[in-house]
């Protein structure tokens, strides 16, 4: 106590001192960051070192220094990854319900709401009365028109924004290596003189989910009345009304089926072509291929790390697009962002080697 005693009488005689000199005025530390970042990623979403995991990453290494860039602001970033979608939506309305800092008792000035997938966009329903003025939302692979649909159907105006990302360079590769396989002689004889056929094969339906990423464009684009564009969805073939981890592995399981199924198909149809698009669920694709390496069909997966040799791959990155987001997010007032943001960052992670 004395000691205590000792120390305010120091601090106050060197308070007192020279009174009438200007003395400077240090401010106190901020309570905590003022900004926050929440990731929202659906069940089994995590994990196959593709688009996701790269979108968590970038965010993730936000909090580093280096990557604040000119951002004069600290800023919080957490995620959301839980077990089911009703759990997830649960904690999705306690984190918009409390804008206080967990450890200080201030509230965040700015929050960020980051939605992974398009359908997340439903949630909003459980929050959108808990968001404030300065709170945005940035939905992830969708275009200008879906967040404009989203901001009027929840009254959000200016706060909603969309980070999508060009697949064209990448998908366009793949046609290049379409053409040169349909046009070699060896396969024009498997092709029995039909037409080859290219299935896109999704994890969710066009009524379930939606998909602005050009794909079937761009193969229409590129090989136009050369090739049949199919569409397919897992979701066809698995009678799973939700997106929980035990629903998660049964899609991997029906994605291996489905493989086995599209092998039997090109066998009486002439070779054939797949993208698959997945996300985690391409494993059972990946698992067949183990098992059984196709001869009647090949396969390219998007979002996908590739660990398997025979087949191509490409995959989205998100890594540097949502560090340049955030960063321009943080530097500039709520609702400045642009309202849609398309990020070039499609890569062939597996070499086309037939493409000249």
């Amino acid at each position: 106590m004395m000691l205590l005693m000792a120390a305010v009488l120091m601090l106050t005689a060197a308070c007192s001192k020279d009174d009438d000199d200007e003395q400077p005025v240090n401010p106190p530390a901020a309570a905590g960051a003022r900004l926050q970042v929440m990731m929202v990623f659906a069940p089994g979403q995590l994990g196959d070192n593709g688009y996701a995991d790269g979108v968590l990453m970038g965010a993730s290494s936000m909090e580093l220094p280096e990557a604040l860039g000119d951002a004069t602001d600290t800023i919080d970033v957490q995620f959301i990854s839980l077990y089911s979608v009703s759990d997830t939506r649960q904690a999705l309305k306690d984190w918009a319900a409390t804008a206080v800092h967990p450890f200080y008792d201030a509230a965040y000035e700015r929050r960020l709401l980051v939605l992974t997938e398009p359908y997340q966009t439903a949630w909003l329903a459980d929050v959108k009365s808990y968001l404030r003025e300065t709170d945005e939302v940035l939905i992830m692979k969708a275009d200008e028109a879906y967040a404009q649909q989203v901001a009027g159907t929840y009254g959000l105006g200016s706060r909603v924004h969309s980070l999508n990302f060009d697949m064209s360079e990448a998908i366009g590769l793949y046609c290049d290596n379409i053409r040169v396989t349909i046009h070699d002689e060896e396969y024009a004889d498997l092709l029995q003189g039909k037409k080859p056929e290219v299935v896109i094969f999704r994890r969710f339906n066009a009524q379930q989910n939606y998909y602005c990423d050009g794909m079937e464009d761009i193969i229409r684009q590129k090989l136009g009345d050369e090739v049949t564009v199919t569409v397919k969805a897992l979701t066809d073939y698995a009678a799973h009304d939700n997106e929980s981890e035990e629903a998660n592995v049964s899609y991997i399981q029906t994605a291996y089926e489905a493989a086995a199924q599209f092998d039997l198909y090109f066998e009486e149809a002439g070779y054939g072509f797949v993208v698959a698009d997945l996300g985690m669920c391409n494993a059972g694709i990946l698992n067949y291929m183990m098992g059984s390496p196709l001869f009647n069909y090949e396969v390219v997966m998007i979002d996908n790390d590739p660990y398997t040799n025979g087949y191509t791959a490409i995959c989205r990155n998100g890594h540097y697009a949502i560090i340049h987001w955030i960063n321009g997010w943080m530097n500039q007032p709520a609702g400045a962002m642009p309202r849609f943001t398309m990020y070039d960052s499609s890569n062939v992670t597996h070499s086309l080697s037939q493409v000249d």
